[in-house]
């Protein structure tokens, strides 16, 4: 009977002691657990941003694509595609520079034009002139029909290649700036709504900037430049001068000596005569009759 005890009551000691132990091993195996998932959880969380950009990645690669076959489509469709900028200067010899001056503004009027700077000099006026390209060459003639072309230059750039291309980085950076506003929109935790937000700054910036430069590139192209000089007509006489011209100019010349003849003469009574008087009072009180050199020279003498 005790010994039968003795076995029940090592069994239930056994099973006890086996049960704390794993009990124990359990929360063991939880707490070690524990820092490493809380090492995870960023990881984790820039995996998850991490595929969220590769998806706007792809979605901007497909779409870069479909706008390069576009720009295929563009280049194969002939001239109607190109994107030129055009300019030109004139520099037109005019018989009177003010009235020219006058009849500019008129001009440019009829051909929606218009002055964007001017500069005046003394004998000419220059000026930098906008105009609708379209009206670009028809501009030209009329300008150049006010007087004598002294200088004329006309050039187009081919841009097509930039203007399609900038067009598509704005396109395409306006499609990522949408995918990360969605994707701050839906953000779970503050981790990644910062991410998200640094993206969506840095894309907004970039967006800003190339659309700045594709409005002035679309100026440049529907708005041509004319820089226009004008200047006074100079006529220059190849005809021998006649007698009556070589008297004309023989008095002209006779009549500048005397002037200067006349000068000179003035000159001399104004400044001449009070130096003359000078030097003879000078004389007169260290040579004449005071003789202060004389007096100075006896008494250094007697001494």
């Amino acid at each position: 009977m005790n010994s039968s005890r003795f076995v029940f009551m090592s069994v239930v000691f056994v099973t006890a002691l086996f049960m704390g132990c794993s009990k124990n091993e359990a929360a063991f195996t939880s707490l070690d657990r524990g820092p490493k998932l809380m090492a995870e959880a960023p990881l984790m969380a820039e995996s998850r941003t991490r595929a969220d950009s590769g998806e706007v990645a792809k979605l901007v690669s497909d779409t870069a694509g479909q706008a390069g076959s576009a720009e295929a489509n563009r280049s194969e469709a002939g001239s109607d595609g190109r994107k030129l900028i055009y300019t030109a200067s004139l520099t037109i010899a005019v018989p009177e520079v003010q009235d020219a001056a006058k009849k500019l503004e008129t001009q440019l009027t009829a051909f929606k034009a218009y002055i964007a700077s001017q500069d005046w000099y003394e004998s000419s006026i220059s000026y930098e002139i906008k105009v609708p390209v379209e009206h670009f060459h028809a501009l030209l003639e009329s300008l150049g029909s006010a007087g004598k072309i002294r200088r004329k230059t006309v050039q187009a750039r081919d841009v097509t290649e930039y203007y399609y291309d900038l067009e598509n980085r704005v396109k395409n950076k306006r499609i990522l700036v949408e995918r990360y506003q969605t994707y701050l929109r839906n953000a779970k935790n503050v981790e990644d709504l910062l991410n998200v937000e640094r993206f969506l700054n840095d894309a907004t910036t970039d967006l800003e900037s190339l659309e700045g430069s594709f409005r002035g590139l679309v100026k440049q192209v529907e708005y041509a430049t004319i820089s226009l000089t004008l200047e006074p007509l100079v006529t220059t006489s190849t005809s021998s001068p006649t007698l009556g011209e070589r008297l004309r100019n023989l008095f002209n010349s006779f009549s500048s000596f005397l002037q200067s003849a006349i000068v000179i003469l003035i000159a001399l009574i104004i400044y001449g005569i009070p130096l003359v008087l000078i030097l003879a009072l000078l004389w007169l009180l260290l040579f004449g009759r005071v003789g202060l050199v004389k007096k100075i020279f006896i008494l250094v003498n007697r001494k």
